[in-house]
């Protein structure tokens, strides 16, 4: 059974605040719109653009179509917001060498572009904290096994989506799958995208548990 301050928080999570009031939401989609039309101007491959961007289009219109039904919390927004970034600047540079590549090949002497990796495991990282919270709302599991399934969701979505980007490689674009794909030669690519996202999702209800039972400890009786 839900304590009497869980349900407040699931009916506030459900209800939220009216996007007309949401001034913090209103400034994280701004800023991400911006930053976004800036990426969109002269990109890697514009085909591979267009097909990495399927992804953000889907989640954006998906958001807004939720948000009358439910709505997450600001801190899960700014989550999923910069996921979101870090996809979209895969998307301009194709998930070739940029800025951040150039860093890690420094700091790392990797001999790969590792930005990819980087957005696997920001997936688990960024997203376990909304879909947790979700699923606090929609199920009555205890926590613990609220972290246990988020991980296992993650797990799952992540797999789904490495299907997806062989479909499409296969179907929509066969003459730039290597380049959709972004492989670069590891025969275990595939394992380790989700790999990281499994190993950001674990971390990710870590912290979660950690700042949960500082705040308990903090204020007791709230």
């Amino acid at each position: 059974m839900l304590s009497t301050r869980e349900e407040e928080q699931s009916h506030w999570l459900s209800r939220g605040i009216l996007f007309g009031k949401n001034r913090i939401l209103q400034v994280i989609i701004t800023a991400f719109t911006l930053i976004w039309i800036y990426l969109a101007i002269k990109p890697y491959s514009r085909y591979d653009w267009v097909l990495e961007n399927l992804l953000i289009w889907a989640a954006v219109v998906f958001l807004a179509v939720m948000y009358r039904f439910f709505r997450f919390s600001n801190l899960s927004y700014l989550l999923i917001a910069i996921f979101l970034y870090l996809h979209a600047v895969g998307a301009h540079y194709s998930y070739n060498e940029n800025i951040v590549d150039v860093w890690m090949k420094q700091l790392f002497h990797a001999k790969r572009d590792n930005f990819d990796r980087v957005v696997h495991f920001s997936y688990g990282l960024l997203l376990a904290y909304p879909l947790r919270e979700a699923l606090k709302v929609w199920t009555k599991l205890g926590n613990a096994w609220l972290n246990v399934l988020t991980c296992m969701i993650i797990l799952a979505t992540g797999a789904f989506y490495e299907l997806i980007e062989m479909w499409v490689a296969m179907i929509v674009a066969p003459e730039i799958g290597t380049l959709f794909l972004g492989t670069q030669g590891d025969p275990w690519d595939s394992q380790h995208d989700m790999e990281l996202a499994l190993y950001g999702s674990i971390l990710a209800m870590v912290v979660a548990a950690v700042v949960r039972r500082i705040r308990l400890n903090a204020y007791p009786h709230s």
